[in-house]
């Protein structure tokens, strides 16, 4: 149990709150923002029950907004802040991103881009890469294109006749090449977390996707060449993003993640589910006697071979890329499983895909996201990578100083209404 400090809680507009809400746990973070640097002053945590979310995507709003206060006062009483503003997080199925790369030629290729022309270009590049992205989307999940949201965006490269520029603004050119990165989620599960962030009732930065979150939080995102594959198990979903040449290709996901493992060993020892979590909590924590622990370990090998084959189907829908990055880095609390791990390390199923070598297997831990500091000391592993994530794009939203993303902010409060 955690002991909270009885005093007033203060507030400035430095302090914000991250919240994730998963299918196994509602996850509130505290932070203040100092510059790009930002520290964690609370943390706090509720279990989900069963019937509140399914695969990623909230089937009980009043449960899972009850949760939500529960996580965040205990992360506030723990900090001492009250906080005014909030980033929240979506993940689930039928969360999708892409990137999408669009070109502009202008009609006067010697005169200099203006802030009204830039706005113009940001403008028609984002419809015309929304319309596919959302039309794509539409198509896969069978959902007509009114019912699909955008959720975020982000500019991920900017080209003026081939030359890489990060302002526009007073450069002459025939063409302007932008890739955006476009997040999209079903008006359902959109509209869900709309109304628990209306009725938590906090001023509310961003809601962003939590795959783009975590390909952000390691500092890498103006690295240049650098690349990885960032796989996030969760209690319902598993989150699949892909990284190349420090730009973020898209984001995928599939509906297989720790609750299916607890389920098989539910039925395979015939006890109940909370029981089952709890054998495989101790499985993964390496506390089971031998024979035990044999008996888990096959009834793991079934469905990490099921959900192995869920990670090469998904990567083969990333199109149009040659070779996928070889470092995969691994979050979330289904990932303490070792057959996880032990998949990933396996031969076979990278044959029939695009890598140049085998692929290095990293678990994120909270010291990789080095523009947070963890003053609580209570954020030990890969589980709790998400809310980090979420709260150091936070960090880059409040601090935003570059003209291009402010123009694209403008562009999609629009799209979104």
């Amino acid at each position: 149990m955690r002991f909270f400090r009885r005093i007033k809680k203060r507030t400035s507009d430095a302090h914000f709150l991250a919240l994730d809400i998963g299918t196994d746990f509602v996850k509130a973070l505290v932070c203040e923002s100092a510059g790009k640097k930002g520290r964690i002053l609370g943390v706090g945590q509720k279990r989900q029950k069963l019937g509140d979310m399914q695969s990623g995507v909230v089937t009980d709003i009043a449960s899972v907004i009850s949760n939500c206060h529960s996580a965040i006062r205990e992360a506030e009483n723990i900090s001492g802040v009250s906080t005014q503003k909030m980033i929240l997080g979506i993940s689930g199925e039928l969360v999708k991103g892409a990137t999408n790369t669009t070109s502009y030629i202008r009609q006067d290729a010697n005169s200099k881009i203006d802030l009204a022309e830039l706005k113009n270009i940001v403008h028609k590049v984002q419809w015309k890469a929304f319309d596919s992205v959302r039309s794509q989307l539409a198509h896969e999940t069978g959902y007509s294109e009114i019912d699909v949201k955008l959720v975020n965006a982000a500019i991920v490269d900017v080209r003026i006749d081939g030359y890489k520029v990060t302002n526009p603004i007073g450069f002459q050119g025939k063409e302007v090449t932008l890739s955006i990165f476009n997040a999209f989620a079903p008006l359902v599960h959109y509209g869900a977390l709309q109304t628990i962030a209306a009725e938590i009732d906090k001023e509310l930065i961003s809601i962003a996707a939590e795959p783009y979150a975590l390909t952000r939080c390691l500092g890498h995102e103006d690295g240049g060449q650098y690349g990885a594959i960032f796989i996030d198990v969760g209690g319902g979903t598993t989150d699949v993003a892909v990284v190349r040449d420090g730009s973020v290709e898209g984001t995928k996901m599939f509906t297989l993640g720790g609750r299916t493992f607890t389920k098989r060993l539910s039925q395979t020892l015939n006890i109940s589910f909370k029981e089952a979590e709890e054998i495989k909590l101790a499985y993964s924590n390496d506390n089971l006697e031998r024979q035990s622990n044999k008996i888990v370990r096959e009834a793991m090998k079934i469905d990490s071979d099921v959900w192995l084959s869920g990670v090469a189907l998904t990567l083969e829908e990333f199109e149009g890329i040659d070779v996928l990055p070889s470092k995969i880095l691994l979050s979330g609390g289904g990932s303490h499983l070792p057959e996880i791990k032990e998949a990933l390390e396996s031969r076979e199923w990278i044959k029939s895909l695009p890598f140049s070598k085998k692929p290095q297997v990293t678990f994120l831990n909270p010291k990789m996201v080095t523009n947070l500091y963890d003053e609580t000391k209570l954020i030990k592993d890969q589980q709790d990578i998400v809310p980090m994530a979420l709260a150091n794009l936070a960090l880059s939203f409040i601090n935003e100083e570059q003209l291009l993303p402010k123009v694209l902010k403008k562009v999609v409060r629009l799209m979104q209404m």
